[in-house]
């Protein structure tokens, strides 16, 4: 794949740290971006789960991507986000690509924010020059694997947090029989197999879920037999939570430890009492003190930032400072994304040959279930 090296320092970082203050108009869609390049007023796409057991995940991102927009200071341009809630099923999201793929006015497309919806999206949104930033996108595939030129994310991928998983269970907890748990599906499946890679002998066992699956005897029996001293669960919340409060109901008391799948505000609450002390690895790093980010956020949305709040906010800042630089056609958008490099909220922003996160800037939080509250415990480096 053969990406532009170009950087864009002033307007990029200007976007990236939020230094602009006052939103563009952002209700106004008449007329449209026109394909001359001539106007300045578009459209950029957000898909992904906005509802469903698994929207926690999903929402502050893309409050965080909104928040950017109104702050945003640009005379020029007039930009409108538009929401597509696909609940994270590739099949939901594959017509939602069809139609921003097909009106030239989407100049560009954050996510998806799954795997699997990203995963049979791409290829679309290839075809017709649409830039996607992912804001929490994590498989190793969407960029390993079949590459297409117009894919970004600001996460790193699941060899890197496989990796930080399993030092965290050996490092930090001392696991020496780890019993993981998938729930084979494009985002949990591979994550544990970078687990179980990583872990080698200190692994017990392994076990297989199903997404939608509610009663997890089979997988309880097994693991009573396993004794483990620590358990690795590879998918998301709405099969976590029962997971997880099945195995307290028939005295597993080993540590719990999730992938960043699990990092939503809902956590807390599915999980109940059940939970406490459950670990949650994301690749997001706490908000700096110092920063205005969760005040700002608080104060618009009447909460503090959830998951993937601060990379959703530096995906739109992206979108904004190519505007900003005068891109005006989904070719040039392209362009920019390539070489941009700046300053963000969630980290030192750059993208690599395959659209990914440059490996010296990857790094992993353990967030430790408190109170029902994600509360950040270590750094753990893949």
């Amino acid at each position: 794949m053969i990406r532009s090296s170009k950087t864009w320092q002033v307007a990029a970082m200007a976007a990236a740290a939020g230094l602009v203050l006052s939103a563009c108009g952002t209700t106004d869609t008449d007329g449209g971006g026109d394909a001359s390049g001539e106007d300045c007023n578009f459209k950029i796409g957000v898909m992904g789960a906005l509802s469903g057991a698994n929207a926690s995940i999903v929402l502050p991102s893309v409050d965080g991507a909104e928040l950017a927009l109104k702050q945003w200071e640009n005379d020029e341009c007039e930009v409108t986000m538009e929401k597509f809630d696909t609940e994270g099923d590739p099949a939901k999201a594959t017509p939602v690509a069809t139609q921003i793929a097909g009106d030239e006015t989407f100049i560009g497309v954050m996510g998806g924010a799954f795997s699997g919806e990203t995963r049979a999206t791409k290829s679309i949104y290839a075809d017709a020059g649409v830039t996607m930033v992912s804001q929490s996108a994590t498989a190793t595939d969407l960029t390993q694997e079949d590459q297409v030129d117009v894919f970004h994310r600001l996460v790193p991928y699941d060899d890197y947090q496989g990796a930080a998983i399993a030092n965290y269970l050996t490092d930090e907890l001392g696991a020496s029989k780890v019993f993981v748990v998938d729930n084979s599906e494009a985002y949990g499946e591979p994550l544990a197999d970078r687990v179980e890679e990583t872990l080698g002998n200190a692994m017990t066992q392994r076990d297989k879920t199903e997404v939608g699956q509610t009663d997890f005897a089979p997988t309880i029996s097994k693991m009573e037999s396993a004794q483990p001293d620590a358990v690795f669960y590879g998918g998301y919340i709405a099969e976590a939570a029962p997971l997880l409060k099945q195995m307290r109901d028939a005295g597993i008391d080993a540590p719990f430890v999730g992938g960043d799948g699990l990092y939503g505000a809902d956590f807390g609450n599915a999980v109940g009492p059940a939970g406490e002390g459950a670990v949650v690895m994301c690749p997001c790093a706490p908000i700096a003190e110092d920063s205005t980010f969760a005040a700002d956020f608080e104060e618009e949305f009447g909460a503090a930032p959830g998951a993937y709040a601060a990379e959703g906010y530096d995906a739109m800042s992206v979108f904004l400072a190519a505007l900003d630089d005068g891109a005006r056609t989904r070719e040039e958008m392209e362009e920019f994304v390539d070489g941009y490099t700046g300053e963000g909220l969630s980290k030192e922003i750059a993208f690599d040959e395959n659209g990914d996160v440059p490996k010296e800037n990857v790094s992993y939080w353990a967030y430790k279930n408190e109170g029902g509250t994600l509360v950040p415990e270590v750094e753990v480096k893949p």
